[in-house]
């Protein structure tokens, strides 16, 4: 450690970038999202946005994306936001997971470039826990909804758009890879989802 600084010190997920980030007061932009604003009040997958919020390992971004004063557009700073649903932090997963989920609601064609390759990495690598969080919103809006952006933008830089059999391919040996409990319920499940991501011969 180069800087001096203790080594328990708590890490945040965020990576410091050189970004026009444009705060603002006003958050009618999150009518949709129905929060009071009220940390103790409000709350993600079971528990209150305080206990996210009030780790030391939480990334700003995310507080500030709760709290309305930073809004997702089409910068890097939102790429970073984003990319944070990855994290190994279990505690945190859930309220990222959220600010993404949340962005792939009120996105644009600018910011829906930006939703699709972390929500395909997410079910990637969390797949288990990515169906449990589709099958949790019963009408399967969600589900729609995370589809239509990473069929919309979730391509990698790598992979060639025309051949989404290849593309199916390689989602569902990657979330095969990463289940926990494999099985020939989840096999169904993946099978669905890529075709409903990646259509096509």
């Amino acid at each position: 450690n180069t800087t001096g600084e203790a080594q328990n010190t708590p890490r945040r997920d965020t990576i410091i970038l050189h970004d026009t980030v444009f705060y603002s007061t006003a958050n009618d932009w999150q009518v949709s999202f129905q929060l009071t604003h009220d940390p103790d009040l409000d709350s993600v997958w079971g528990k209150p946005i305080s206990f996210y919020i009030n780790n030391s390992r939480c990334s700003p971004l995310a507080i500030d994306f709760y709290r309305g004063s930073f809004r997702p557009t089409d910068n890097n700073s939102t790429a970073a936001l984003l990319e944070l649903v990855i994290t190994d932090d279990k505690n945190l997963r859930p309220f990222y997971r959220w600010c993404l989920n949340k962005t792939i609601q009120i996105q644009d064609g600018a910011l829906g470039e930006y939703t699709g390759v972390p929500a395909r990495r997410y079910a990637e690598k969390f797949p288990e826990e990515f169906f449990d969080y589709m099958n949790a919103d019963t009408s399967q809006q969600r589900y729609r909804d995370w589809v239509s952006s990473i069929s919309y933008s979730g391509f990698y830089e790598s992979e060639d758009y025309k051949k989404t059999k290849a593309i199916r391919t390689a989602l569902t040996e990657k979330m095969k890879v990463n289940c926990k409990n494999y099985s020939a319920g989840l096999s169904s499940q993946i099978q669905k989802f890529a075709t409903d991501c990646f259509p096509g011969k």
